[in-house]
């Protein structure tokens, strides 16, 4: 067995466990056309999800009857977004569970059969050349062989298409210090898989030489001293406050967005 086939298989096995420790049930988690965050996620709000999210929108442009490949579609809430906006949606997870999940959250929110969820594993995509219109992603490149995605998203997108991936970002020494450091120990919960690694400038760069086209990154916000929430002490009205307001004053100054633990990676082909 291959290095590659082993990370595979606990990546999804990861994810399969997490799936199960959320439970199956959505029945309480319809994604409307409004949402613009993951409901069963609600601290996601308070990091400004709806922000990177919409920008996800405002570069692929929804549009009915085009067609979208959802990398890594875990819950489903990105893939159904996109359904309610009238795309033509392809959604695939290397988690079995994820899926099924997925496919579960469709019938409740009104699109049962809108979407094509499929388990596949997205650096190997089955799909053909020049097929989608965009691709989209949430929290998904920095789990994958870089070079490998880049070539496959070159090659499924059209000449015109345009790709967004909503992602952590590396490029914050004391982030990624904190990263190292300290999930695990002080009542932090450990949150990510052992084979992730958030995207650095040299990541991006790996990304950009294995895509035939323009590779950039949006802070549409600024989420930094709000990783500090995950410090039990910190976690109240006040500190969250005291965060965001950090935040948005580091948002204000633009050479600082870079800061952020949060971005979106966007990926224009050549036409």
């Amino acid at each position: 067995m291959n290095l590659e086939t082993t990370i595979q298989e606990r990546e999804a096995e990861f994810w399969d466990a997490v799936i199960e420790k959320d439970g199956g049930d959505m029945s309480g988690f319809p994604v409307s056309p409004d949402d613009l965050f993951d409901r069963t996620m609600p601290w996601l709000d308070y990091m400004d999800m709806p922000a990177f999210v919409s920008e996800v929108f405002d570069t692929v442009a929804p549009a009915p009857g085009r067609r979208v490949l959802d990398l890594g579609c875990g819950k489903g809430h990105l893939a159904l977004a996109l359904a309610h906006r009238g795309w033509d949606v392809s959604a695939i997870d290397i988690s079995p569970k994820s899926i099924e999940m997925s496919q579960a959250r469709a019938a409740v929110s009104g699109l049962a059969g809108k979407v094509d969820f499929q388990v596949m594993d997205c650096e190997v995509l089955d799909f053909p050349d020049n097929h989608f219109d965009a691709v989209t992603g949430s929290f998904v490149l920095h789990h994958l062989n870089l070079p490998k995605i880049g070539k496959e998203i070159s090659r499924v997108l059209k000449p015109t298409g345009r790709a967004a991936c909503i992602e952590t970002i590396g490029m914050n020494p004391l982030l990624m210090l904190a990263r190292a450091t300290l999930p695990g120990r002080f009542g932090i919960e450990k949150a990510s898989s052992d084979d992730e690694a958030p995207l650095d400038q040299p990541r991006i760069d790996i990304i950009s030489q294995n895509f035939a086209g323009k590779v950039s990154v949006a802070f549409p916000k600024v989420v930094f001293f709000r990783m500090a929430c995950y410090l039990p002490f910190m976690n109240h009205m006040v500190g969250r406050g005291l965060l965001k307001g950090l935040d948005r004053l580091v948002g204000a100054i633009p050479p600082l967005r870079r800061t952020s633990y949060y971005g979106v990676v966007k990926l224009e082909s050549r036409g």
